[in-house]
């Protein structure tokens, strides 16, 4: 089944029509005509936005629990999988076995995980469970090489996929966090056992949250669940109010990574509860909306447009209570909600936190 059929099932599962659902996600109606007809894939910011509208992982919209041969249209692999179904589970074990031995050309220096979760694998097996995680010392225990040399401008790192795994990082790059990322990145397409391409190049002029390629959105993934672990961010998500300074130090001291990253997972984990929102001079740059709809603008009397109508010359942070119409489309008369945003003067980005509150019963 492919990214475009699950879209379309779940929608219909949850009675939603191609208007309700754009409306829930943050999305343009013709966009999700798109995405269902297959014309047009959608990015991963936007299966971002669909998983939460649709209450289904990242992972279901993007790889799915099942294949189904109508929408292959190679014909060896749909005789093969004919072939699999009739299979004894010893037998499949076998297939796969031989499966990966043929593609030991390019994992031959790297172990290959037998199971679904690749993130989970190495951090079970190749990491000592101490945070910030060690990205150096996991791809040395995974036998990847890293170096770093003067790339193009646009190049933030690239994967040489041979059976030597080499990775080469932009060495003009001073952002740790950042680097950190784009290795965290290649690491996962040296490891996931169906991404055979010789090179993977990982490109700073365009977000990761746009691309529209399925393999870069598994390797976006590994690399978010590999530096933050699912089983960390529940303890902290549970113990931790979720204020945007408690944020900042967890992202920062704990995780090393950018308070926006952190965010992104804050949402994931909480769909129902909290939205972020990165804008700039006015304009609303990315959005995580969780599960309720966004406006499309910066309401003038919100404690985000503070900063553009008054910037601040150092970092700060800005909060209070607004009513909901001020971000959300189906804001319900009298709701209230806890905006929270952070300003940098160096990169000129708000970055915008919203609690909801829950309505007196």
């Amino acid at each position: 089944m492919s990214v475009s059929e699950r879209i379309l099932k779940r929608r219909e599962l949850l009675g939603l029509s191609q208007t309700e659902l754009a409306k829930r996600a943050g999305l343009q109606p013709p966009a999700i005509s798109q995405y269902e007809s297959g014309v047009r894939n959608p990015s991963y910011e936007a299966i971002v936005k669909l998983s939460n509208a649709l209450n289904v992982t990242t992972d279901y919209l993007v790889s799915g629990k099942e294949l189904s041969t109508d929408v292959i249209h190679d014909d060896t692999i749909k005789f093969l999988l004919k072939i699999t179904q009739g299979l004894s589970v010893q037998n499949k074990d076998k297939l796969l076995e031989y499966a990966v031995f043929l593609s030991s050309d390019y994992h031959r220096n790297v172990p290959i995980p037998m199971e679904s979760d690749f993130a989970e694998w190495v951090l079970r097996n190749h990491c000592n469970d101490i945070l910030p995680i060690d990205i150096h010392q996991i791809a040395s225990k995974l036998n990847i090489l890293i170096y770093e040399d003067e790339l193009d401008n646009e190049d933030e790192g690239i994967l040489f996929n041979g059976p030597q795994k080499i990775i080469v990082l932009n060495s003009k790059i001073k952002n740790s966090q950042r680097k950190k990322f784009t290795t965290a990145l290649l690491i996962g397409h040296a490891v996931i056992p169906w991404h055979l391409k010789q090179t993977y190049v990982r490109k700073g002029s365009s977000s990761t949250l746009l691309t529209e390629d399925i393999q870069e959105m598994e390797a976006h993934d590994f690399a978010a669940k590999l530096i933050m672990p699912q089983i960390h961010l529940h303890k902290d998500f549970v113990n931790t109010r979720a204020s945007m300074e408690s944020l900042k130090q967890l992202a920062l001291e704990k995780y090393d990574v950018s308070v926006f990253v952190l965010l992104n997972r804050l949402v994931e984990y909480a769909k129902d509860k909290f939205a972020v929102i990165q804008s700039e001079k006015w304009k609303i740059l990315k959005t995580f909306p969780g599960n309720r709809p966004l406006n499309s603008t910066i309401d003038p009397a919100s404690v985000t447009a503070t900063f553009f109508d008054n910037p601040s010359s150092i970092e700060e942070i800005r909060q209070g209570e607004v009513p909901a119409k001020y971000w959300f489309l189906d804001a319900q008369v009298d709701e209230v909600i806890y905006e929270e945003c952070i300003y940098n003067p160096e990169y000129g980005k708000v970055l915008t936190l919203l609690n909801r509150i829950p309505l007196p019963e």
